[in-house]
């Protein structure tokens, strides 16, 4: 090595798209990873001037990818408990944002910010009702997508498009951030809105994001117009006059009207019949999986399984502090191998990690421990001495904290 590296040696190294290596060795100069590998094969190509950094009992791994968050709830941390009332949360968490001013707003995302970084995320998807409160994120270590959420039906939706790409677009290119569009869901803003933002989108090579199947209320309001989400949206007079159920189930709805013509970030997507997951793999979508906030609100088991079984690529995001404990992805990955002890653990690591990367466009830079791709990678210390160091580190085992990049 020509130039002076930094060595990251530990006890284990999981690479996340590889298996796990016993007495490893990670190499990082100028930001990137210039070798992965067992210290018995980097060792003999370590210079004079290279440091040397051992940390015998940890095991490192890449930084997390978090691909659903809404970074401008953080103030709401510990406000709500736990419900199966999905419409009476969020009436709850609307009229509290409605009194908030945006320098809340500027704070709330500063505080989500540093506490992703602390949890060891390098990598996120934000979803915000008004880009310009987003700011903190310029600066911020890591790359985040900040999507603009589209609220509203018809000409009064398509008019909150028109400012939120206007926003976005004097948004852009701030330090890490890039720009995506985000209709709401299919209970707050209508087809002709999904439509039209993905034009948008397209014409400015924008990724997509959207609430999708999250509770099975949004399924009878699209379905019947009815169910307790159609009752709240009805009583507060949020509908348009005239309004009528699509009749459909959303997504094959806007399948059927071009949505899905390209991939499109999912969030949630909990309630999934096999057709609907065709149109998915189909479109190379990707689907967000929030274990903490899915049980928070006490859905069914998610068909986060089967997604995979069909190929569509399945990661993990956070949801808010409105509905979540924390906003660490080692956290989701913990709850989820401890609700099903079954579950494979390079799949978990892989779902918080290059599936994220993957969902974000960032594959080719992150989520994964080798050559060419950025040094964001992170030590779990103390792992006890095992032959399965990952799932040790999914019971709990360890503290994560971020390596410098070198």
């Amino acid at each position: 090595m020509a130039d002076a590296a930094t060595i990251y040696r530990a006890r284990w190294v999981l690479p996340a798209a590889a298996p796990p290596i016993a007495d490893g060795a990670v190499v990082v100069a100028g930001g990137r990873i210039l070798r992965v590998g067992p210290w018995s094969t980097v060792a003999p190509h370590a210079g004079p001037a290279d440091a040397l950094r051992h940390s015998p009992d940890a095991a490192i791994l890449p930084g997390f990818v978090n691909a659903h968050t809404h970074l401008g709830l953080s103030d709401m941390a510990g406000r709500f408990r736990p419900t199966r009332n999905f419409p009476s949360w969020i009436g709850r968490l609307t009229a509290r944002l409605m009194l908030r001013s945006a320098g809340a707003a500027r704070r709330a995302v500063a505080a989500g910010r540093d506490a992703s970084l602390a949890a060891g995320t390098v990598a996120g998807a934000d979803m915000t009702h008004d880009p310009r409160t987003t700011e903190p994120l310029d600066d911020a270590i890591g790359q985040w997508t900040v999507f603009g959420e589209l609220f509203r039906f018809g000409e009064d939706g398509l008019k909150r498009l028109r400012k939120t790409v206007a926003a976005l677009e004097d948004r852009a290119g701030g330090g890490g951030v890039t720009v995506g569009l985000g209709p709401h869901a299919p209970y707050t803003a209508s087809a002709e809105v999904f439509l039209a933002a993905r034009r948008e989108a397209d014409a400015r090579g924008w990724p997509v994001t959207t609430h999708l199947h999250e509770t099975e209320d949004e399924i009878a309001f699209a379905e019947r117009g009815e169910g307790t989400l159609f009752e709240w949206l009805r009583r507060l007079r949020l509908l348009p006059a005239g309004w009528r159920p699509p009749g459909r189930r959303p997504i094959p709805a806007l399948a059927e009207a071009g949505f899905f013509r390209g991939p499109v970030l999912v969030a949630h997507g909990n309630y999934l019949t096999d057709d609907e997951i065709g149109v998915l793999a189909r479109s190379r979508s990707s689907v967000v999986y929030c274990p903490r906030s899915h049980a928070f609100f006490g859905h069914r088991d998610h068909p986060w399984r089967r997604l995979l079984e069909a190929g569509v690529n399945v990661c993990l995001g956070t949801d808010s502090l409105a509905s979540c404990p924390s906003l660490s992805v080692l956290d989701e990955m913990r709850f989820l191998a401890g609700r099903e002890p079954d579950a494979d653990p390079q799949t978990l690591l892989a779902m918080g990690t290059v599936r994220g990367a993957r969902a974000l466009g960032l594959a080719d830079q992150l989520g994964t421990l080798e050559p060419g791709r950025l040094a964001a990678c992170g030590l779990v210390e103390p792992v006890p001495e095992t032959d399965d160091p990952l799932r040790a580190i999914l019971a709990g085992e360890g503290t994560f904290r971020r390596l410098p990049e070198g």
